[in-house]
């Protein structure tokens, strides 16, 4: 068989093969007895049953607009696949790889080899949104990049502290400690001989002012970030002649469990402070460090005023823009829960996560406008302008309405749960999301050997042929 045939083969096995999972995906599902299940029963398999289905379906809906569930064995074979390929390499580009290197071992050490099933699922909500969910089942526990999204879900910093009428807010976790324990051993083990001793002295080495090295920040590192952000329609301003008028706005950042920080810092920054001189005022009583500014940093819109606040024994940094958003965010009596968009694009949604993000209706139609009259001042051609203007007025209604999501990890996996004007849920996204790490990974580790594209195709084929006597 001729290489040059292969692409053709490849596109007539790939179409008669999705045509026969169409095939299979609309039959009816039989019965214990054989027969063909009644229409609106649902048949459980006994046999060949999946030990993950249950636990990937109790945080999910059945029965709605969609349902997806997949095992991700697939995943596993596409890394065995390029270990296959690097296997077939001459000896001479070989070497450009760290000694020992395996896909599967970077599989591991990333932690993604923990996902033993996702599924996914939406429904239509009232208000012509979608509820949407999707878990990754980890049941022996989340490793490697999985630990990055922190330790149980707690309750989430925006309920509490984002004031009323936030257009915009995020929280996320910076939770590197349990990464760096578990998986910087094998990282740097896989670090060239030659490059080691300088890669593990650079991680060690004390950083100034703070006199902790890389490795131990990132082993401290267990925090949690709110951004929030308020939209003030009543302040305008110009950033550039030919730009549109942006919206003002206030903005605060609440950040936990970062206080080993700001003590390390205080005996730089403290005595800087004190100086009479100096542009800021401080109070530091009852172990609540404030910091403000004397006086606003510009002319309006431009007039910031910020205000730090750090509170030793919550482990708590307040930093605000503003006084009065300042106050509206430290005294809690005005919440993002007491507005009506955010309540209805909330509805469903749990109260605690590991990270969360929420945008108002008004923020996404400002938005919408801005790029809108950005393209009407940029000129072009009156066919570009009315392609825009056609591309807009399909976009315009999805921004209507709030949107908002959380990602909560569980004991035996991590949830995603949105209100989104699109439907966002689907188990094979989450399985080409992990794809496309280890696909990235492999191009990049690609990217120096240099070879002429005949001997690539040549290559491709082999490694397929030793596959195939593998299996």
């Amino acid at each position: 068989m001729k290489l040059t045939s292969l692409p053709k083969r490849f596109a007539h096995v790939a179409l008669a093969l999705a045509s026969l999972i169409f095939t299979l995906r609309h039959q009816p599902a039989a019965a214990a007895d054989g027969s063909a299940a009644s229409a609106g029963s649902v048949t459980l398999v006994g046999d060949g049953a999946s030990a993950s289905f249950r636990a990937v379906t109790s945080h999910l809906e059945l029965g709605a607009r969609s349902f997806e569930y997949s095992e991700t064995g697939g995943v596993k074979m596409l890394v065995s696949f390029l270990d296959e390929i690097i296997k077939s390499l001459p000896e001479r580009e070989r070497k450009d790889f760290p000694p020992g290197f395996t896909f599967a071992k970077l599989f591991q050490i990333l932690g993604l080899d923990s996902v033993a099933a996702t599924g996914a699922s939406s429904r239509a909500r009232g208000d012509g949104s979608f509820h949407s969910r999707a878990f990754a089942h980890t049941p022996q526990g989340r490793k490697g990049l999985l630990t990055l999204s922190g330790g149980p879900a707690a309750k989430l910093m925006l309920l509490d502290f984002a004031p009323k009428d936030t257009d915009l807010a995020l929280e996320f976790p910076i939770h590197l400690n349990e990464f760096v324990s578990e998986a910087m051993p094998e990282i740097i083990a896989m670090v060239p001989p030659r490059d080691r001793a300088d890669f593990a002295r650079d991680m060690a080495k004390p950083l100034p002012p703070l006199g902790l090295s890389v490795m131990e920040i990132a082993g401290k590192l267990d925090a949690r970030v709110g951004l929030y952000l308020r939209l003030d329609p009543s302040q305008k301003f110009q950033p550039a002649p030919n730009a549109p008028e942006f919206p003002g706005a206030d903005g605060a950042i609440v950040i936990e469990r970062l206080g080993w920080l700001i003590e390390a810092l205080k005996p730089q920054f403290m005595p800087a402070l004190s100086q009479p001189n100096a542009p800021v005022t401080f109070t530091d009583e009852g172990g609540v460090l404030t910091i403000r500014m004397k006086g606003p940093a510009g002319p309006p819109p431009l007039d910031y005023q910020p205000v730090v606040r750090f509170d030793a024994k919550a482990d708590r940094i307040i930093i605000a823009s503003r006084v009065a958003f300042f106050d509206s965010v430290v005294a809690g009596s005005e919440k993002i829960t007491q507005g009506a968009d955010f309540t209805q694009a909330w509805r469903d949604l749990p109260t605690e996560g590991n990270a969360a993000a929420y945008a108002s209706a008004r923020l996404l139609q400002t938005v919408g406008d801005l790029i809108a009259q950005a393209v009407e001042k940029e000129g072009g051609s009156a066919a570009d302008k009315a392609l825009f203007a056609n591309i807009f007025a399909w976009v315009k209604p999805y921004l209507g309405r709030g949107q908002a999501l959380v990602l909560a990890n569980q004991p035996d996996g991590i949830l995603t749960a949105a209100n989104a004007s699109i439907p966002v849920a689907s188990s094979t996204v989450a399985a080409a999301s992990t794809v496309a790490v280890v696909a990235t990974i492999g191009f990049w580790s690609f990217r120096s050997v240099k070879v002429e594209r005949a001997e690539n195709v040549q290559r491709a084929a082999e490694a397929a042929e030793a596959v195939r006597k593998v299996r």
